[in-house]
C-alpha cells in the first residue's frame, strides 16, 4: 500500500514538473518569437540571424545553407520589398498552435499575423511559424512558413513531425487607404 501511495504522490509531482516544464517552454517561444518579429520589422539583421533556423531555408541547388547566404537571400528580400513600396508595418504573435518533442528537439508553430503596408493600402495575411529548439525549450529558432504547408515544409525539414499543426490556408485581406484614389 505504500508503494502505490509513494508511486501515486511520484506520478502527480512528475505531472506537476512536466506541465511547469511545458508551461515554461510556451512562454519562452512566444517571448522569443516576439523578438524575432521585431527585427524583423527593424530589419535587425544581427537579433534575425540569431533567430533564425537556416535548415528551413530552400537549399535549391546547393547542397550547404551557410548563415552568410541566409544573410543575403533576407537582405536582397527586403530591397525587392522596399523596390515595390512594401514595408512590414507589423508582426503580431498568435496562439501557439502545437509544440511536441522529437527525439531530442521540440519543434512548435505558432499562429503569426502580418500587416504590409502597400501602395493602396494594407495587406493582414495569417500565416505559420515554424520554432525549433534543441536545448529542451530554452532558445528557439524560427523558420517563416508564409506560403507553406506541413508537406510544404517537410520537403525542406524532413524530420518534422506529421503531428504539428500549420495555419488554415486563407487568402490575405487588403485593406485600401481610402486617402488614395486611382
Amino acid at each position: 500500500m505504500k508503494k502505490l501511495l509513494s508511486l501515486c504522490i511520484t506520478l502527480l509531482f512528475l505531472g506537476n514538473v512536466i506541465k511547469a516544464q511545458y508551461t515554461q517552454q510556451l512562454t519562452t517561444v512566444r517571448e522569443q518569437a516576439k523578438v524575432f518579429a521585431e527585427a524583423t520589422i527593424k530589419k535587425d539583421y544581427k537579433t534575425i540571424m540569431d533567430y533564425t533556423n537556416i535548415e528551413g531555408f530552400p537549399k535549391g541547388k546547393l547542397s550547404k545553407m551557410t548563415k552568410e547566404r541566409v544573410l543575403k537571400i533576407l537582405q536582397t528580400a527586403d530591397e525587392q520589398m522596399a523596390q515595390q513600396g512594401r514595408v512590414i508595418k507589423s508582426i503580431q504573435i498568435g496562439a501557439v498552435l502545437s509544440i511536441i518533442k522529437v527525439g531530442f528537439e521540440f519543434q512548435c508553430t505558432l499562429e503569426q499575423i502580418n500587416d504590409t503596408k502597400m501602395q493602396y493600402g494594407s495587406i493582414i495575411s495569417k500565416t505559420t511559424l515554424l520554432a525549433i529548439s534543441e536545448d529542451n525549450g530554452k532558445t528557439w529558432k524560427f523558420t517563416d512558413g508564409t506560403g507553406r504547408d506541413l508537406n510544404d515544409m517537410k520537403k525542406i525539414i524532413p524530420h518534422l513531425s506529421d503531428k504539428l499543426v500549420f495555419t488554415k490556408a486563407e487568402s490575405p485581406k487588403l485593406i485600401k487607404d481610402p486617402s488614395i484614389k486611382k
